[in-house]
């Protein structure tokens, strides 16, 4: 869907979502389409997401619309009104002048110019699987691979651009720094978008053949059933 919307090498795709499966799709599929995984945090507000999106430059906007009391598709709108009656596909706004596409992942409902994950989803249909091995095989282990932001707690967030090879360091190196023995399941109560928790939790399960325990935000009872229903065995928290 990626490549059917025109996706390509470099190009930035933000990925705005809680600890979900389609998390690791959009992010791992933005690596195989040859994109940018532009990650970015589900505690923003308008004016710190309108910032990461307009310096990012993102071209592309994968979203989960109701994260707690948040309704990011509305906040998008808030921030660049004309979305609400763009066509999909074609959003550009002075506002956010490179911003061209953007998806609802928790639905198949769209808003305005944002498409529904359904429909989003379909335009891939048309592209051949080849063509899509073929840009990740083009991809080099020097190009930008992804981009994070950094929390913003003392002052203005700021972007932080790593290669593949770093990347694919960090997601390999914390399963030995950890000195895991056994596939580890691993349950975390932090957010993916952020690099620390993306490589220790992500990479340093994923890479040692274990398990990620998912759980869209932190509550502590769920939190507790959830680890012991599924047997956890590494827990990540601050």
């Amino acid at each position: 869907a990626l490549v059917a919307c025109g996706t390509g090498r470099g190009d930035r795709v933000g990925i705005l979502a809680t600890n979900r499966l389609e998390f690791l799709s959009c992010v791992f599929g933005t690596a195989l389409a040859g994109g940018v995984a532009t990650t970015i945090s589900t505690f923003f507000t308008a004016a710190e997401l309108e910032t990461v999106l307009r310096e990012s430059g993102c071209s592309v906007l994968l979203l989960e619309r109701l994260v707690l009391k948040k309704d990011f598709a509305e906040l998008l709108v808030g921030i660049a009104p004309s979305i609400a009656t763009a066509t999909p596909g074609d959003l550009a706004c002075e506002k956010l002048p490179f911003l061209r596409h953007a998806a609802i992942i928790d639905s198949d409902l769209g808003l305005g110019g944002i498409e529904g994950w359904g429909t989003f989803l379909a335009t891939g249909k048309a592209i051949d699987p080849a063509i899509v091995l073929a840009r990740a095989d083009a991809v080099a282990a020097s190009d930008p691979g992804v981009l994070f932001f950094s929390s913003g707690s003392t002052g203005k967030v700021k972007g932080i651009l790593s290669a593949h090879r770093g990347v694919c360091l960090q997601l390999w190196r914390w399963c030995q720094w950890y000195d895991v023995k056994a596939p580890p399941r691993t349950w975390s109560a932090n957010g993916f978008f952020w690099s620390g928790n993306f490589a220790m939790a992500l990479g340093g399960t994923l890479s040692s053949g274990g398990s990620l325990l998912l759980q869209r935000w932190f509550d502590a009872a769920e939190a507790l059933d959830l680890i012991e229903r599924e047997k956890g065995t590494m827990v990540l928290a601050w």
